[in-house]
């Protein structure tokens, strides 16, 4: 099967990139090329410093090029190039074929090399493989399943597939299949769903998963061996509700985006994140039954996490949305970010976490932005507004790479409230 075998370190993010190409017919040279999984980047690929591959469209894959077998420093360029990716050293074996994936996280190129020399398997058959290339997912359990055909009570294909773990693969029956990604363990939390996908009489074809905006929903392509590549690209988006309204009266929150209802919750509690159409901008938010009107604009972007917020008087709440990051912090820390819902005051509100600030006048209504913080099994927040000395309270943030927002609330605004996100 198809083996996702290394990623090349983190470039930066270029819009476009240009150069030539090279190729030769000696049979003794190895087969490559690019397969641009970016979102909206064209791509150069770079060998030992000569242009490879040039100007590759955003969801595209070159040809294949000839290649000398050896070693080759390898790099991505812009067109003039100011911009330049960290070099990576691959060797090159004789009358071998590969893939070079290129893909983007949070405007940043990452890329990994993919061999293509698996034998094929009986006519008949298919090998379908495996690779979770988004470290932002979480594990994920993985269904191959008919057509329309539900997941729910069945045992994924795939079970728990982590960040970088080797490639796994089954071997199936010719024809076509839905393809459905979940949290592990949540056969209801989807993650990427393909429909369809034909895996052909003994072809060998492989899923490469890889990380969106929002962090939790993947990308996905298709590449089969030394053959077609299919982009299957996230559709939709995930919203939840959070409602900070006064708990007494017990005000129930409704909302709907783009005719998806989400969960309904009442305050302090959220609800939990729901698939919805990516791109919508219609939502309609109701209190107790009664419609909020003056509702913000929104634009629920393919790929990305938001939270509709809920606040202020029950009889005339105010609505707030927020673009969530939930993508890992690769540096083990815990992301933290503040939410006012609790204090409208001049100055907004500020944020301390063992004595280090981590968000500052933060108006009611308003997120701070994400601030990383070291992992504790017992840290001190303190909460302040102006004029007043703050309300310590102990938390704690046990678990590298989780995101967490610190809510203040109408009960109790100077208490912080702390949801884990991820």
């Amino acid at each position: 099967m198809i083996r996702f075998l290394t990623r090349l370190a983190q470039i930066a993010f270029v819009v476009i990139l240009a150069a030539c190409g090279s190729s030769s017919n000696n049979s003794s040279n190895a087969s490559l090329r690019l397969v641009n999984a970016t979102s909206a980047a064209a791509l150069t690929v770079n060998l030992n410093g000569t242009a490879q591959f040039s100007n590759v469209p955003a969801l595209s894959a070159s040809g294949y090029a000839s290649v000398g077998p050896g070693t080759y420093t390898i790099t991505v360029t812009s067109t003039t190039g100011s911009l330049a990716s960290s070099t990576q050293t691959f060797g090159v074996a004789s009358a071998q074929t590969y893939s070079l994936l290129a893909y983007d996280r949070d405007g940043a190129i990452f890329t990994a090399f993919v061999t293509e020399n698996e034998t094929a398997p009986p006519s008949g058959f298919g090998v379908l493989g495996l690779g979770n290339l988004s470290p932002d997912s979480g594990a994920l359990d993985v269904y191959v399943v008919a057509p329309g055909a539900s997941i729910i009570g069945l045992s994924p294909t795939f079970q728990n597939v982590q960040n970088g773990a080797a490639t796994v693969s089954t071997t199936l029956a010719a024809g076509s299949f839905d393809i459905i990604a979940t949290a592990t363990g949540s056969p209801n939390d989807v993650r990427f769903m393909a429909s369809s996908v034909a895996v052909g009489s003994g072809q060998i074809e492989s899923l490469g998963l890889t990380s969106t905006p929002g962090g939790a929903l993947v990308n996905g392509v298709f590449l089969i061996q030394a053959g077609a590549v299919r982009f299957a690209p996230a559709t939709n988006a995930r919203v939840r509700l959070v409602s900070a309204l006064p708990t007494s009266g017990s005000s129930q929150v409704a909302a709907t985006v783009g005719g998806t209802a989400l969960t309904s919750v009442f305050s302090p509690n959220p609800g939990r994140y729901t698939l919805v159409p990516g791109g919508t901008t219609s939502y309609s938010i109701s209190v107790s039954g009664t419609a909020a009107t003056g509702l913000p604009a929104a634009t629920f972007a393919v790929g990305g996490d938001f939270t509709v917020l809920v606040y202020g008087a029950a009889a005339t709440p105010a609505v707030s949305v927020f673009t969530d990051n939930n993508q890992a912090p690769l540096s083990g820390e815990v992301n933290l970010r503040l939410v006012n819902a609790g204090v409208n005051i001049s100055g907004g509100l500020t944020l301390y976490d063992n004595g280090l600030q981590v968000a500052s006048s933060v108006a009611y209504g308003a997120a701070s932005p994400y601030f990383g913080v070291g992992v504790a099994s017992n840290t001190t927040f303190l909460l302040i507004q102006p004029g007043m000395s703050g309300n310590a309270t102990a938390e704690s943030l046990p678990t590298p790479g989780a995101i967490y927002s610190v809510f203040s609330m109408a009960d109790t605004p100077l208490v912080p409230f702390l949801i884990r996100d991820r």
